[in-house]
Protein backbone atom coordinates (compact mmCIF):
# COMPACT_ATOMS: atom_id res chain seq x y z
CA UNK A 1 0.00 0.00 0.00
CA UNK A 2 1.31 3.47 -0.88
CA UNK A 3 2.02 6.01 1.80
CA UNK A 4 -0.40 8.93 1.61
CA UNK A 5 1.16 12.37 1.48
CA UNK A 6 -0.13 15.04 3.77
CA UNK A 7 -0.56 18.64 2.76
CA UNK A 8 1.50 20.63 5.26
CA UNK A 9 0.42 24.03 3.99
CA UNK A 10 3.45 26.31 4.09
CA UNK A 11 6.06 23.58 4.33
CA UNK A 12 6.98 20.03 5.05
CA UNK A 13 8.26 19.61 8.63
CA UNK A 14 10.00 16.30 7.88
CA UNK A 15 11.88 17.79 4.91
CA UNK A 16 12.76 20.88 6.94
CA UNK A 17 14.11 18.75 9.79
CA UNK A 18 16.16 16.65 7.34
CA UNK A 19 17.56 19.78 5.70
CA UNK A 20 18.41 21.39 9.06
CA UNK A 21 20.20 18.24 10.25
CA UNK A 22 22.25 18.02 7.03
CA UNK A 23 23.04 21.75 7.21
CA UNK A 24 24.29 21.46 10.81
CA UNK A 25 26.41 18.43 9.90
CA UNK A 26 28.02 20.37 7.06
CA UNK A 27 28.59 23.52 9.12
CA UNK A 28 30.28 21.48 11.85
CA UNK A 29 32.36 19.39 9.43
CA UNK A 30 36.00 20.23 8.61
CA UNK A 31 34.99 21.19 5.04
CA UNK A 32 32.18 23.42 6.30
CA UNK A 33 34.44 25.17 8.79
CA UNK A 34 37.04 25.68 6.05
CA UNK A 35 34.51 27.28 3.71
CA UNK A 36 33.03 29.43 6.48
CA UNK A 37 36.47 30.73 7.44
CA UNK A 38 37.10 31.78 3.83
CA UNK A 39 33.99 33.92 3.88
CA UNK A 40 31.73 34.79 0.97
CA UNK A 41 33.06 35.15 -2.54
CA UNK A 42 32.18 38.61 -3.81
CA UNK A 43 32.96 39.67 -7.34
CA UNK A 44 34.89 42.89 -7.85
CA UNK A 45 32.50 45.81 -7.88
CA UNK A 46 29.84 44.02 -5.82
CA UNK A 47 31.19 45.34 -2.53
CA UNK A 48 29.68 48.79 -3.11
CA UNK A 49 26.30 47.36 -4.12
CA UNK A 50 26.25 45.05 -1.08
CA UNK A 51 27.21 47.84 1.29
CA UNK A 52 24.48 50.10 -0.14
CA UNK A 53 21.91 47.32 0.24
CA UNK A 54 23.00 46.78 3.85
CA UNK A 55 22.62 50.49 4.60
CA UNK A 56 19.12 50.55 3.04
CA UNK A 57 18.12 47.53 5.13
CA UNK A 58 19.49 49.10 8.31
CA UNK A 59 17.56 52.31 7.58
CA UNK A 60 14.31 50.31 7.35
CA UNK A 61 15.06 48.21 10.43
CA UNK A 62 13.47 48.90 13.79
CA UNK A 63 16.73 48.83 15.71
CA UNK A 64 20.33 47.68 15.56
CA UNK A 65 20.57 44.08 16.70
CA UNK A 66 24.16 43.51 15.61
CA UNK A 67 25.21 43.05 19.23
CA UNK A 68 22.38 40.65 20.05
CA UNK A 69 23.61 37.44 21.63
CA UNK A 70 20.28 35.62 21.85
CA UNK A 71 20.99 33.38 18.86
CA UNK A 72 24.62 32.85 19.89
CA UNK A 73 23.55 31.69 23.35
CA UNK A 74 21.03 29.20 21.98
CA UNK A 75 22.35 25.63 22.31
CA UNK A 76 22.67 23.82 19.00
CA UNK A 77 21.50 20.33 18.37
Amino acid sequence: MEKLTTNHGEGNPEAAAEFNKAEQQFVNSPEGKKRISKGPRVRPGEEIELSQAEERAKARGKNDDSKTTRMKDKPSG
